[in-house]
């Protein structure tokens, strides 16, 4: 039996899909530390700065962590929705999709990954979507949203090889929740079947737990189905 601390960050704890993970692997033992706007209104939780200072906390009291999931999105807001045509595109919008889903991710990798645990297997895990896949793109549209989480994807990709070199049982991957009914995809759903967040953060959880060192690098959905770049 180990006796490796279980040690988890989730980053989205005031969505309806990252708090009910908070949740699930607070239920499971871990230790978990959460982050959202809402519980830090002072400080920016995406921008470097913060991310560095945070990560050099957990250096000082020699915190390794065993997982570690963004569930942080965006997809629109008062000011701005997803293109429906290249009209539409609009530089501001694009900018804070990249802001939000793609560059936060990168400085997660960057200041967390040498402090997830190595003894064991660990994960870094973040919520992308499936409209984030190239090859899967068969209805257009959503050109700022499909692009920051197709480059997501990429930065979980890439990551993960270098990772290889330096922490053997370090898992990566990208995760597609399915269509979840929360605050970010309600407007979008029409008549299709959902989930609640429970269900599918029940199923996410559910996932990383089967994960091996094989599956590095790739994008599931909530099933632990493939899904192509």
């Amino acid at each position: 039996m180990s006796t490796v601390k279980k040690v988890a960050l989730v980053f989205g704890v005031s969505g309806g899909i990252g708090n009910n993970i908070y949740n699930h692997l607070k239920s499971k033992k871990f230790e978990v530390y959460g982050f959202s706007r809402k519980t830090e209104p002072n400080s920016d939780i995406i921008s470097e700065k913060y991310l560095k200072d945070l990560s050099l906390k957990f250096i000082e009291q020699n915190i390794k962590i065993k997982i570690f999931i963004n569930a942080i999105g965006f997809l629109h807001d008062n000011y701005f929705s997803p293109e429906k045509k290249l009209q539409e595109i609009n530089l501001e919008y694009m900018k804070k999709c990249f802001e939000i889903n793609t560059i936060p991710t990168a400085l997660m990798i960057k200041y967390f990954c040498p402090i997830m645990l190595k003894e064991e297997k660990s994960i870094f895990a973040s919520i992308s979507a499936k409209v984030g896949s190239i090859s899967d793109n068969y209805l257009g549209g959503w050109y700022s949203y499909r692009a920051s989480k197709a480059a997501l994807n990429q930065i979980i990709k890439t990551s993960s090889i270098e990772q290889k070199r330096l922490n053997k049982n370090l898992i990566m991957v990208s995760v597609h929740p399915g269509t979840v009914n929360t605050k970010l995809s309600r407007p979008f759903i029409g008549k299709r079947k959902v989930q609640t967040p429970s269900e599918s953060s029940t199923k996410i959880i559910n996932l990383l737990e089967k994960l091996t060192i094989e599956d590095s690098g790739l994008f599931f959905d909530y099933n632990k189905n493939i899904i192509p770049f």
